[in-house]
């Protein structure tokens, strides 16, 4: 009953709307800073020369990649559905630098883009299932899809120092963890209000740029 309460208290005073939008704008805010530090790496694997241009191309890469920014976003928006879903996306975070690490090691990982437009499609469909997704089944998926992501983001830093590779990892890690988790955040709220019809359109939009994704992959 105190829970109840607190949290009717909780809800009049911050609304899930407020929330949400307080969330959007920390995901734009990071898109504003990674477009910004773009402008002087449009063509990163030829422009990092020092750490701080690794990390500039780190907080860059994601954002700039729509095919990265869209899973990022589905994943944060997923686990925000599932009962310890902060474990996703920190799944996801850590299986892209093992990726990562992986294309630096020259091991390679083929159909890398062809991968991430399928996840981008299985993804937008459990997000329009209604049931709560298994959480070690997620953390499975993302971790798989983690691994793709990360092995094409290495391509960037192939011929760059050590200190340009750690920290373009580091710029990877934030922008990726605080896109997810804030996208994390509004998909708290879509559960707790049960906005299924919200659930729907972005799993419609998610698909329809997972097929978009495929085809250009594919070509």
């Amino acid at each position: 009953m105190f829970q109840t309460e607190l949290s009717n208290r909780v809800s009049n005073k911050f609304p899930a709307s407020k929330l949400a939008y307080r969330h959007v704008y920390a995901i734009a805010s990071l898109l504003l800073i990674s477009l910004l530090s773009s402008f002087s790496l449009s063509q990163p694997h030829q422009f990092i020369s020092n750490w701080f241009d690794g990390f500039l191309g780190g907080l860059a890469h994601p954002v700039l990649g729509l095919h990265h920014l869209v899973n990022v976003v589905a994943i944060g928006l997923l686990s925000g559905i599932v009962l310890r879903g902060a474990l996703i996306p920190a799944g996801f975070v850590l299986a892209t630098l093992l990726g990562t690490i992986n294309h630096l090691l020259y091991l390679n990982l083929p159909g890398a883009e062809t991968a991430i437009a399928f996840f981008t499609i299985i993804f937008a469909v459990i997000l329009a299932i209604a049931n709560q997704p298994n959480l070690m089944v997620m953390v499975l998926l993302v971790a798989t899809a983690g691994l793709f992501h990360g092995y094409t983001y290495g391509q960037a830093i192939l011929e760059t120092t050590i200190s340009s590779q750690v920290a373009y990892m580091l710029g990877l890690t934030l922008t990726q963890y605080v896109v997810a988790m804030s996208a994390r955040e509004i998909g708290n709220i879509i559960s707790m209000r049960q906005l299924q019809n919200i659930r729907n359109a972005s799993s419609l939009a998610f698909w329809a740029m997972g097929i978009v994704f495929l085809s250009y992959s594919i070509i």
